[in-house]
């Protein structure tokens, strides 16, 4: 890691960890001021402890994340300093506010229309005519969309919802920014050894990847067989023609799943190493690693703790009636719960496969590792 890139991280955990410390101070002192911050569910720390418990442990998480960012630039191979960063991180999960997967898929579902458009245009540019009937089929979509399932109002209703629930919505990516801050510089402090476990998973980085995006799957099959005459998981007293709102956002998160599985599988795949060449203006350039670590990062963290969260609300009864066979279900198909870890297992190993990519072999010989013929000249 450059020391440009080490800066960088260095200010998001001094950042992230200060908001945390000021947000858990405040609802020591004064909780009357972050009436407006509890917009999500409870975290899982607040299933369990007081108020004024999580409180005091996120001060204390938060003010040593200030220090640790403030001395991480100039001992990040101090072991003490990192298992304090480990603690942090152990720390901070659970005091992530709940109830983020709903926000979080339905803003990924925004994001993919918008990714889907951004990819026909850079087809436009390098093939036209495929380009051009990418555009049209997407238009025909959107205007089906619109036209016949309701598509700009539920956009308008979900733009208002999200208004509504920002503040939460923010403070929850605070936690979750510190937590993938912590883990990439303890994992960059580390260099080039490598322990067991992280032997481990670079050599059994695809099997782990395949099986984080096959997490995709139940969810997306579910979604769209309400295309067809036998829908799953539907409302079971009312025809889904009759509601095309809830038909729409029902197609839209499944299509944001599979998109989810498909960028998992990027980590492991051609394209998440250089883009395709179709992408005019980008076809055959690398792709940044942060480009597709961080955000994997952030999903996995979001994930984990989602997950978490929500077989928490499945056992308690929030969820669901309560019946182990639904219990069972809801498992299966929002399995975030494994999604999380296994994809922050893919991206930890999609770094290190790249970090040995870019490592020249040191047993090549100078004149041998050019592609340019050496010429030997005669005394």
């Amino acid at each position: 890691m450059n020391t440009r890139k080490r800066l960088t991280l260095s200010l998001v955990i001094v950042f992230s960890s200060a908001l945390l410390a000021v947000v858990s101070a405040l609802r020591m002192v004064a909780p009357a001021v972050l009436d407006g911050l509890d917009t999500l569910g409870p975290g899982l720390a607040e299933r369990v402890l007081p108020d004024a418990v999580c409180a005091a442990i996120g001060l204390a998480a938060g003010l040593s994340g200030v220090v640790i960012g403030l001395l991480s630039r100039r001992a990040s191979s101090s072991p003490m300093l990192r298992s304090a960063a480990i603690v942090v991180t152990a720390v901070t999960i659970p005091l992530t506010p709940g109830g983020m997967i709903p926000v979080a898929g339905y803003t990924f579902a925004m994001v993919v229309i918008v990714g889907v458009v951004v990819l026909a245009a850079l087809l436009v540019r390098r093939h036209l005519w495929w380009g051009l009937a990418a555009i049209a089929v997407l238009v025909g979509i959107l205007t089906w969309a619109v036209v016949r399932l309701h598509g700009a109002e539920l956009a308008g209703t979900f733009l208002a919802s999200l208004v509504t629930i920002l503040p939460g919505a923010l403070l929850a990516a605070a936690h979750l920014i510190l937590v993938v801050a912590l883990i990439a510089w303890v994992l960059a402090g580390s260099g080039e050894r490598r322990g067991v476990t992280a032997s481990w998973v670079l050599r059994h980085r695809t099997p782990i990847t395949i099986v984080a995006a096959c997490c995709a799957l139940p969810y997306t099959v579910a979604r769209a067989s309400w295309l067809t005459p036998w829908p799953l998981l539907a409302p079971s007293d009312v025809n889904l023609a009759d509601l095309p709102m809830v038909l729409l956002t029902g197609l839209s998160l499944g299509a944001a799943m599979l998109a989810g599985g498909v960028l998992t599988l990027g980590l492991i795949l051609p394209w998440g190493r250089r883009f395709p060449r179709w992408m005019g203006g980008l076809g055959g350039r690398a792709v940044p690693v942060p480009l597709a670590v961080v955000p994997a990062s952030i999903v996995a963290a979001l994930f984990t703790v989602g997950g978490a969260d929500l077989v928490l609300s499945v056992l308690d009864g929030e969820i669901g009636d309560g019946s182990l066979a639904q219990i069972l279900e809801l498992a299966l198909v929002f399995p975030f719960w494994l999604w999380g870890p296994l994809l922050g297992l893919a991206a930890w190993g999609y770094v290190m496969d790249r970090r040995d990519a870019s490592v020249p072999d040191q047993f090549t010989r100078p004149e041998t590792a050019s592609s340019e013929p050496v010429v030997t000249r005669r005394s």
